[in-house]
């Protein structure tokens, strides 16, 4: 009997110490575990985050403002911004982390690129008084990471080089580069006017159907995609920014070579495109703004189809 008990309090004793190990030695982390989470440069949620600032290493300076959800530029014009672009910005800023510290007190910043840092993001979060700073300056020996430094520390530290693209944007980069704007859903007309002929068409219940130069059942899948090419098309960079009516004849813009007019109910948004610059690219302009941009012909060679 007396075995027995003991036998039984060194069962109870083993179970203790199995539990012990499972949940104590077990869940706690590994050494390799703690050396994988590297520091935070910020402590910032991105969704918080409403206003930026970044100079890119072209020289330009962009500050960018949130209302609502949406953001739009403030500095040096007014124009809504590229959310997928300000989005990948913010995200990094509230995800960034530091990969090595090189020197915990520098005093040659040069030898970093961090005397004149290239690319400079700034950052304020709802609540915030003063703005947060990251400037970055030249790779590393291996390419693979950029030096980087807060403006007040003499801390210099490694950041991942992809966010070199992430931040290196200029203003033109962080504009939201469509051309037409209107409602997808309330679209019911097109109409495609070219030197050669015009075509339009009208929405038919769930289908299209051409109205000019016959009246015939249209192929929706041609015409959903025309419609969505337009609304998608991008400019690929700004010709004039504010044109007057005589510097149409200089883009081709006073007899387009191809005008395209979405129809949503009562509102229309029309496109008119010109000749090609030296690249191949084509002048146009939304008739509702007096800036005049350019384009991939590939867009323009899709909409020639014949009726």
């Amino acid at each position: 009997m007396r075995g027995f008990k003991s036998t039984f309090v060194l069962l109870l004793v083993l179970a203790g110490l199995v539990g012990y190990i499972y949940f104590y030695e077990m869940k706690r982390p590994s050494p390799s575990d703690t050396a994988d989470q590297k520091a935070k440069v910020f402590t910032v949620e991105s969704a918080k985050i409403e206003q930026l600032e970044v100079k890119a290493a072209s020289g330009d300076r962009t500050v960018l403002k949130k209302s609502g959800d949406a953001w739009r530029i403030a500095e040096p014009l007014d124009a809504r911004a590229d959310e997928t672009e300000v989005s990948g910005i913010v995200s990094n800023l509230a995800s960034l982390e530091i990969q090595r510290v090189v020197d915990e007190n520098a005093t040659d910043l040069a030898q970093f690129g961090l005397a004149s840092p290239r690319i400079e993001v700034g950052f304020k979060a709802a609540g915030q008084a003063d703005a947060s700073h990251l400037l970055l300056g030249d790779s590393n020996a291996t390419g693979g990471e950029i030096y980087a430094k807060l403006p007040a520390s003499a801390r210099v530290f490694l950041v991942s080089s992809y966010l070199e693209s992430t931040f290196n944007k200029g203003t033109f980069d962080l504009r939201d580069k469509t051309i037409l704007s209107f409602d997808r859903s309330k679209v019911d007309s097109l109409e495609i006017v070219s030197k050669e002929q015009r075509l339009a068409f009208a929405k038919a219940g769930d289908g299209w159907r051409l109205t000019s130069p016959v009246d015939a059942r249209a192929d929706s899948g041609q015409v959903e995609g025309a419609i969505g090419s337009l609304q998608t098309l991008a400019m690929k960079s700004i010709a004039e920014p504010q044109a007057a009516e005589k510097d149409f004849a200089k883009y081709g813009l006073d007899t387009p070579d191809l005008t395209a007019t979405v129809g949503a109910g009562s509102t229309r948004a029309t496109i008119v495109i010109g000749k090609a610059d030296q690249s191949g690219f084509q002048y146009a302009r939304d008739v509702s703004r007096p800036m005049i941009v350019t384009i991939d012909p590939a867009l323009v060679n899709a909409l020639r189809n014949t009726a």
